[in-house]
């Protein structure tokens, strides 16, 4: 009538979906602690945020990583090239001899953003407030955090299709 026991036979089966999603947070939450001490980190996730990651594998896996309010994000929104590539292109002549600072030559816009910066372009009203035109658009990205920073430079053109392009800068320069 008693039933042997099966203790051992009855074990449950390991949980892999929680066994796993227990190791992604345990990553993520290193990943955040590691930043504030760990440049590596730091210009790994900047890359992220400017849309320069060394490929789609790499960005993807550091998307369930918290993008909120970890650096100083600023943008511009340009109807002229930086001042860099500006050389040949504006007669100084054409300048008010009253203006000292030429740095906002060509400047439409500034903006301080808490994350995702390029967003400015990739996805918010930014497309329709600076893209009406089919003039060519310069974004430019600048991020800080603990002394490390990044900046980077978008070309936007429309193409023969009217299709707009949105191309890193340094990757065009020869």
């Amino acid at each position: 009538m008693n039933a042997p026991a099966k203790s051992s036979l009855n074990r449950a089966k390991p949980d892999w979906g929680y066994r796993i999603l227990l190791t992604v947070a345990a990553i993520v939450a290193a990943w955040l602690l590691l930043m504030p001490i760990c440049p590596p980190i730091v210009q790994s996730t900047m890359q992220r945020f400017h849309l320069r990651t060394p490929s789609f594998a790499w960005w993807a896996i550091q998307s369930p990583i918290p993008a909120m309010y970890n650096f100083k994000n600023t943008t511009e929104v340009r109807e002229l090239p930086p001042s860099g590539e500006l050389t040949g292109l504006v007669d100084p002549l054409w300048l008010s001899p009253l203006e000292e600072d030429t740095s906002g030559l060509g400047v439409l816009a500034t903006r301080t953003i808490n994350h995702y910066p390029v967003r400015e372009f990739t996805f918010a009203n930014g497309r329709v407030r600076y893209l009406q035109e089919d003039d060519p658009r310069w974004l430019v990205v600048e991020s800080h955090y603990r002394g490390e920073s990044m900046q980077s430079t978008y070309e936007l053109t429309r193409d023969d299709a009217g299709v707009w392009q949105m191309v890193l800068a340094e990757e065009t320069s020869p």
